[in-house]
């Protein structure tokens, strides 16, 4: 993928970031270029007509040679006729099996925005997951692009010859310096693998970050691991208590065979129930599951892959059952009945589970935190709440307009001619500034995005004006306002009236608009009131003639977004409207994942509490088991209950102290780098904190006391009578 780092995009580069030209120059610059092509790739499912019923499909346009690059075969049709007319289709087999069934797509009409389509070619197609997933392939022919703009933005990529030196071609071509036409001047170019665009191009829509699915990878490994070390701890704890029963049964004639076969028939009965009480609650989860994480996987190979895993935790814990055996057979007979147990093991595995749970519960809280945050702060410079938009086609939008205000739920509409919505986030235009006020000799162009605005439209959006004053319908379109780091990048820190490239005068300063994902920051931009021609930015150019877009705003009651749908599509049948959507679900789409990420959380942290507070049940029973005469002999020495409860709380409190210190050093740690990425942050209050200590603490009260109690009030006499 070429890209320019200059190019004003979300994340430094553009798939959307060069001009048509550039394919056709690099291949024949660079000798070290084996192919290049140009395409533009499918942005969402748009709507397709066939015979008066809509099918979701995506479409790409792409020039001949991206059949030569990707390998594309023509399975049916031809490839010459498609090529030689825009308005003929290429349909992969796929969708024309869903299309058309067993019948040939060959010559079939289809329509897209109105406009008829003739499907020329069948061709293989590509996989969704690719970064250019299509159903239709439309050929753009260069002149066409030209006609309608001089220039279009696409994609160009390029094959390098096997063997070139990546790091060399990639210094030469950021050396080099294209120029197309006068004014469109390409340097510093750059580029990317493809592999590497699918969890970085910000065109691309994943509803879930792949960072996320390491987290959430990382986090499920943890619980596993966290629950086999309790197991195994319980385990090794129980074998210890047994110690002087398998003795005896040695002393009895068993044999280490015997053992080996009762350890294992044991611990295989335990697995079963465990595998099918996993097995129940992946068949009930599955589906949630799925959909939430959007992973297409089906049940048969979920279940292929789990019982290969299972297949290795069978042999590893045999395998470490046979190696304890081993150990406890060489042990001497008479230490083995007589030798006291350790606790040191289990208070490693209490702090454990402690700090893997208080890591995952003090996550959860943190990311919930900056999802409520983020929907809610009033840093973000305009208002998202309540708010849609629409794109109207034709002369008779002005109309449409009035009649959208005749619907009782919507409370204001701003006809947005020659602009665009903040939500979604589309057409936006950037062009480097070479000349300002007080602009120091040795600092580079500032690349400075446009967005037009008008009053209604800072006020629709509700803009917070920081410095100088707003923009009137009175002011010349020379005068304009800035935002923050449109100021800092100019280095002023009196902007008002300052002028730059001779033409635009300063009027005031708003605050950073983030009507992106909230972890990109806010770039210099230039508001300005569009002029009377901008309506040209509004049009596009067919056969017929010119067919106007106009965009158009509207604010609608709380809660009454369903209803306001329901009547707009019915206006559908009188004026050509497209496009609707809503701004708080636009802005919903950005947090997406981090939702997903913090529904997954929110269950991994209540299974591990879940662990932990069954770790605690285990392991406080079997310390009350083994203790039995100790606390008999402290009740006989005149110890109360209270005394013995106090004993061992004081004991699993230290461990609730080490494991928070270790647990919240760690997850600050963690939840404060993870908090970075976003340009706007939470803060983390003590409280969240203390909120977590209390309630561990009431769970180990709980456990605990409850344990300890049951064995604080057994007769002592009959204890020690007993051991």
């Amino acid at each position: 993928m070429v890209y320019t780092p200059s190019g004003f995009s979300q994340s430094g580069y553009s798939r959307i970031a060069t001009p048509h030209q550039m394919a056709p120059y690099l291949k024949n610059t660079f000798s070290e270029i084996a192919n290049a092509t140009l395409l533009i790739p499918a942005r969402n499912e748009e709507k397709l007509t066939v015979e008066g019923v809509e099918f979701p499909a995506l479409f790409i346009q792409a020039d001949s040679s991206f059949f030569t690059m990707f390998d594309m075969k023509i399975l049916e049709g031809s490839r010459e006729l498609m090529f030689s007319d825009f308005r003929n289709l290429a349909i992969t087999s796929e969708k024309a099996r869903q299309l058309f069934g067993d019948e040939s797509p060959i010559g079939k009409t289809v329509y897209r925005w109105g406009d008829e389509f003739t499907i020329s070619a069948v061709v293989s197609g590509m996989s969704k997951q690719s970064n250019y997933p299509f159903d239709f392939i439309q050929w753009f022919p260069v002149f066409f692009l030209d006609a309608i703009s001089g220039y279009m933005h696409v994609n160009t990529i390029i094959e390098l010859i096997p063997g070139t030196n990546i790091e060399t071609f990639e210094k030469k071509l950021y050396e080099h310096e294209a120029i197309f036409i006068e004014y469109l001047i390409i340097n510093k170019i750059k580029i990317k693998p493809l592999t590497k665009l699918r969890y970085t191009d910000p065109d691309i829509v994943r509803g879930v970050k792949f960072q996320h699915i390491l987290i959430f990878s990382v986090s499920g490994l943890l619980v596993v691991l966290c629950s086999l070390f309790n197991y195994l701890t319980l385990f090794v704890s129980r074998f210890r208590i047994r110690q002087k029963e398998l003795a005896l049964r040695v002393v009895c004639g068993a044999s280490g065979g015997s053992l080996l076969m009762m350890l294992s028939v044991e611990f295989i009965l335990t697995l079963l129930f465990s595998v099918l009480l996993g097995c129940t609650l992946t068949q009930l989860a599955l589906i949630p599951f799925l959909t939430l994480s959007e992973i297409q996987m089906g049940l048969p190979s979920i279940y292929r892959e789990s019982l290969m895993y299972i297949g290795g935790v069978i042999l590893v814990s045999l395998l470490v059952f046979w190696l304890i055996l081993i150990i406890f057979r060489m042990s001497n007979l008479n230490v083995s009945i007589r030798r006291s147990n350790k606790y040191l093991s289990r208070k490693i595995s209490v702090i454990v589970q402690l700090v893997v749970s208080i890591v995952f519960a003090f996550s959860a809280i943190i990311i919930l935190k900056q999802i409520h945050f983020l929907h809610h702060t009033a840093e973000l410079g305009f208002s998202f709440k309540n708010r849609g938009s629409l794109i109207a086609w034709g002369e008779n939008s002005e109309v449409f307009a009035n009649h959208l205000k005749q619907i009782p739920e919507i409370t204001e509409v701003v006809h947005a001619r020659g602009m665009t919505s903040l939500l979604p986030n589309s057409g936006r235009w950037s062009r480097d500034i070479a000349s300002w006020d007080n602009r120091p000799a040795d600092v580079e162009n500032i690349t400075l995005e446009h967005l037009w605005v008008s009053p209604e439209y800072m006020s629709f959006y509700e803009f917070r004006l920081i410095a100088g004053e707003t923009l009137t319908d009175a002011d010349p379109e020379s005068m304009v306002l800035l935002n923050e780091s449109a100021v800092k990048a100019f280095g002023w820190h009196d902007p008002i009236g300052k002028r730059f490239e001779n033409h635009f005068t300063v009027k005031g300063v708003i605050k950073h608009v983030y009507n992106f994902a909230p972890t990109v920051a806010a770039k210099p931009v230039v508001f300005l009131k569009p002029s009377p021609e901008m309506e040209t930015m509004n049009r596009h150019s067919l056969e017929e003639g010119i067919v106007y877009a106009r965009p158009v705003l509207f604010k609608y009651q709380q809660s009454t977004w369903k209803s306001c749908i329901e009547k707009i599509e019915k206006m559908k049948n009188d004026f050509d409207i497209s496009g609707i959507t809503n701004a708080e679900e636009m802005y919903n789409n950005y947090l997406k994942s981090e939702k997903a990420l913090i529904t997954l959380l929110s269950f991994v942290s209540v299974i591990c509490v879940l662990i932990c507070l069954f770790g605690f049940i285990s392991l406080v029973s079997l310390t009350c088991e083994e203790r039995r005469k100790e606390i008999a002999i402290r009740k006989i020495n005149g110890a109360t209950t209270d005394d013995i409860l106090a004993i061992f709380a004081k004991e699993y409190f230290l461990l609730l102290i080490i494991g928070s210190v270790i647990a919240f050093t760690t997850g600050y740690f963690i939840m404060q780098r993870w908090l970075e990425q976003y340009v706007k942050q939470t803060n983390i209050p003590a409280w969240i904190f203390l909120a977590i200590v209390l309630v561990l603490a009431l769970v180990i009260v709980l456990c605990v006391g409850w344990q300890v109690y049951r064995a604080s009030i057994e007769n002592p006499a009959e204890i020690v009578k007993s051991e």
